[in-house]
């Protein structure tokens, strides 16, 4: 008979479906910066200002933040595999009918509002509970798989996507980008079916409500760095590369100083993931917020030269998607898998507000100081903030611990 320990090891098709589902998650994820590849082109061709173009996509952007919580009560009401079908869809068609737009209005339904949509679905909050049910062991490494879903997105859908628009222009990348994620949905729902034990499923049955989770400290330290780390995101993806030009650095070292967090960040998201599984604290998490703000402290101290840039850009790299499965992990140890989905999804949604909130910030003090120091202050501040406030999370405390009854016997929260 097996042991237990070899009961709990997910099988060699669970892991496959893993990178599978990734791999879907991430060719829907290169979808976000297509509009960024042809900027000039839909401007040119439609006759839209900068303001009515970027309107769309922070339509778009609004939507995915303001969707989570949503997207994470399907999951627990319906199921991750038809959530997933019907955002897949809706992207694709969102993608189809921005191909075909004439003018502002077709361009907003298409890719602000449909595609926001379905962009919302491709996030954590849709495969955190997948992978909470699928793996006992090995939970933080697994969701540090789907936490590369956007980086390679970034590094490898989008240069595909160059291609195609040279090839086709902006319209026929679209077309072939909508059916691409139109034909992956069903492939989506086949992947995602449930492949857990009878032990899993009563698992999936126990832990906290919606409302007992946001009553812990834990939580809302969890929120707290979210937040923080959506603003140092802002930061680095609205001024980095403006901050290095205006030090004398080129372009392209700045450029690859901005892809060199994209490649680190799997990297790190793998590293911190395998700590996590075998250290069962918050320490990992803890220590990803402290090498956050190390980072803007040597973009203050050394970012000046191409070396310390890159460097700069290095160690905020190793820290960049690492936050997302950390917490996720954590998330589900200490509040179970019955309501993870709708718990996660709020807790995901700070994470836009603090983008937003960085990029603002920002822009507002180098108006108001003509140079990007006190943003870079307040950042580096706010990473060691999130280290300290994370930090006391204890996992084996379970906050909110609770107790089902199956077949007879009481099943504690499991993680």
């Amino acid at each position: 008979m097996a042991s237990v320990r070899e009961q709990s090891r997910p099988a060699v098709g669970t892991w496959l479906a893993l990178v599978g589902i990734t791999a879907v998650m991430a060719t829907a994820a290169g979808g976000r910066f297509l509009v960024g590849l042809v900027f000039p082109d839909i401007q040119h061709d439609l006759g839209l200002s900068h303001g009515e173009l970027g309107s769309v996509v922070s339509l778009s952007v609004l939507i995915v933040g303001f969707a989570q919580p949503l997207v994470g009560w399907l999951v627990d009401s319906l199921s991750a595999r038809v959530v997933a079908l019907g955002g897949l869809t809706c992207l694709g068609i969102g993608l189809l009918l921005g191909s075909r737009a004439t003018g502002l209005g077709g361009l907003t339904v298409g890719l602000g509002v449909l595609a926001g949509i379905g962009l919302a679905t491709v996030s954590p909050t849709l495969l955190t509970p997948v992978v909470a049910s699928w793996f006992e062991r090995g939970r933080t490494t697994a969701l540090s798989v789907t936490a590369t879903a956007n980086p390679a997105g970034q590094a490898l859908v989008v240069p595909a996507l160059a291609i195609l628009v040279a090839a086709l222009g902006w319209r026929g990348a679209f077309a072939s980008l909508g059916v691409a994620l139109l034909l992956l949905g069903p492939l989506a729902f086949l992947l995602l079916r449930d492949r857990g034990s009878k032990r899993r499923a009563v698992s999936d049955a126990v832990g906290c409500g919606v409302r007992e989770a946001l009553a812990t400290g834990a939580w809302w330290q969890f929120a707290f760095g979210f937040f923080v780390c959506g603003f140092t995101m802002g930061w680095v993806m609205t001024f980095f590369v403006d901050y290095a030009t205006r030090l004398g650095i080129g372009h392209t070292v700045a450029a690859t100083g901005l892809s060199l967090t994209g490649w680190a960040s799997i990297v790190g998201a793998f590293a911190t993931g395998w700590w996590l599984d075998r250290s069962g604290s918050s320490v990992p998490l803890a220590t990803v917020y402290a090498l956050r703000g190390l980072g803007f402290v040597l973009l203050l101290l050394i970012g000046s030269t191409p070396l310390g840039l890159l460097a700069a850009a290095l160690v905020i790299g190793v820290s960049w998607s690492a936050t997302t499965p950390l917490t996720s992990s954590l998330c589900t140890t200490l509040f179970g898998r019955r309501r993870l989905g709708t718990i996660f999804g709020i807790l995901f949604a700070v994470m836009p507000i603090g983008t937003a909130a960085g990029s603002a910030l920002g822009g507002l003090l180098f108006d108001a100081t003509g140079s990007y120091f006190w943003s870079l202050v307040v950042s580096a501040v706010a990473g060691f903030a999130a280290a300290l406030a994370v930090a006391p999370v204890r996992v084996s405390a379970r906050p909110c611990a609770v107790a089902a009854h199956s077949s007879g016997s009481v099943v504690s929260v499991a993680g």
